[in-house]
C-alpha cells in the first residue's frame, strides 16, 4: 500500500492523506477530494475512448459522472507495477433502487440525456474504438448454437439441472430462433446506418449500481463497457432488470418507456427491435451457458436456483410480449 501510495503521490498532482480498499477498488482521500483507484483490465488505448466518451458528454453538459482524474502526463491511465490503473471523481449517493417508481423514472430520463448528450462522438486519434453496431444478428446466432451445445452436454451428463434443461431448451431455443428471424427481416441496418451517422454511444452496463442518487440529481458511474451501440441496447438492459422484479407488468414497462421518451425519441422502426431483444432468452442463454463452462458440482443448487427463477417468468414474458406488440404496432 504504501508503495502504491507513493508512486500515485508522484503520478499525480494531488497529495494523498488516506489510501484504503473498499469492493474492487482503492478510495483516496486527496487534497482535492475523495478520488476512485481502480485497476483495469484492458488497454490504454481502451480507456482513451472511454476517457473521450465522458469528456464529450460533459462537455456537452452531461456533468454527473465519474470523470477520469489525468495524470502529470495528461493521461487517463497509468501503468504502476504492471497494473494499468485510472483515478476517477468520486461520485457521492446512493444506489439507484429498481423497487422505487420514482427511481425508476429518474433512470430512465438520466439514460435518455445520457444518449442525447452522446450524439457526434468523435474518439481520441489514440484510442480504439469498439462498436456492436450491426452485430446483433451474429450475437444472436452465436448464443443460440452455444445453447444448441448445452443440449448435447446436458444429454451426456443427466442430472438434476441438465434434465431441468432438456424439459425447457426447445422452447426457448425456438425463441431465439423466431426472435432471429424477425431481426433479419425488420429494419435493422437502416436502424443502425441512422445510429451510425448519428454517432450516438450507449452506458452498456447501465444498472443499479452503475446509476447513483442524491437529493435531485442522478449520476451515471463506470463507463468501462461503453460503444458504440443502438441506443434501445441501453433501454432493453433497464427493462429486463425492472421486469424481473414486476413479473413483466407492461404498465411498469411503459413508465420507464414514457419517461424515456419525453427527453429522446424513439422510432417505430427502434421500437420493433427493442422488442425483439427482449424476446430473445437472454437470462436463459446466460444461466445454461454459464453452467456448462464452470466448476458446476458444489455451485448446481445456486444454478437450479437461477434456472427455476427462468422458468417462473416464462407465462409472465409471454403475456409482456403480446402486450408489447400491441404498443409496437
Amino acid at each position: 500500500m504504501q508503495d502504491l501510495d507513493k508512486e500515485l503521490s508522484r503520478i499525480y498532482d494531488f497529495d494523498i492523506d488516506k489510501i484504503y480498499p473498499l469492493k474492487n477498488y482503492y478510495v483516496i482521500e486527496t487534497s482535492e477530494g475523495k478520488r476512485i483507484l481502480k485497476s483495469v483490465n484492458c488497454s490504454p488505448e481502451r480507456i482513451m475512448f472511454v476517457h473521450g466518451a465522458k469528456e464529450h458528454l460533459y462537455s456537452n453538459g452531461f456533468k454527473n459522472i465519474d470523470r477520469y482524474v489525468c495524470n502529470k502526463s495528461k493521461s487517463p491511465a497509468s501503468f504502476i507495477n504492471g497494473i494499468l490503473y485510472t483515478v476517477s471523481e468520486s461520485v457521492e449517493g446512493r444506489e439507484c433502487d429498481f423497487n422505487n417508481r420514482d427511481d425508476v423514472i429518474r433512470a430512465s430520463k438520466t439514460l435518455a440525456m445520457l444518449h442525447k448528450t452522446s450524439k457526434g462522438y468523435i474518439p481520441p486519434q489514440n484510442s480504439i474504438i469498439r462498436s456492436d453496431l450491426g452485430k446483433l444478428p451474429e450475437y444472436f446466432s452465436k448464443r443460440l448454437e452455444e445453447i444448441k451445445r448445452t443440449k448435447k452436454m446436458a444429454q451426456r451428463e443427466r442430472n438434476e439441472f441438465d434434465y431441468l434443461v432438456l424439459e425447457y431448451i426447445n422452447y426457448f431455443y425456438e425463441l431465439g430462433e423466431n426472435a432471429l428471424e424477425k431481426i433479419h427481416n425488420s429494419k435493422y441496418y437502416d436502424v443502425v446506418k441512422k445510429s451510425q451517422e448519428e454517432r450516438l454511444f450507449c452506458h452498456h452496463d447501465y444498472t443499479h449500481c452503475n446509476i447513483i442518487c442524491k437529493d435531485l440529481e442522478t449520476s451515471v458511474i463506470n463507463f468501462e463497457h461503453c460503444t458504440f451501440d443502438l441506443k434501445v441496447y441501453d433501454v432493453a438492459n433497464l427493462l429486463r432488470r425492472k421486469m424481473r422484479k414486476c413479473n413483466w407488468d407492461i404498465n411498469e414497462a411503459m413508465v420507464i418507456i414514457d419517461a424515456y421518451t419525453s427527453i429522446e425519441p424513439i422510432s417505430k422502426e427502434e421500437f420493433e427491435i427493442l422488442e425483439i431483444m427482449l424476446q430473445f432468452p437472454q437470462k436463459f442463454w446466460r444461466v445454461v451457458n454459464r453452467y456448462y463452462n464452470s466448476r458446476r458440482i458444489k455451485r448446481e443448487k445456486n444454478f437450479i436456483a437461477r434456472f427455476n427463477e427462468v422458468i417462473e417468468e416464462i407465462e409472465y414474458h409471454k403475456r409482456f410480449l403480446n402486450e408489447f406488440n400491441k404498443i409496437v404496432q
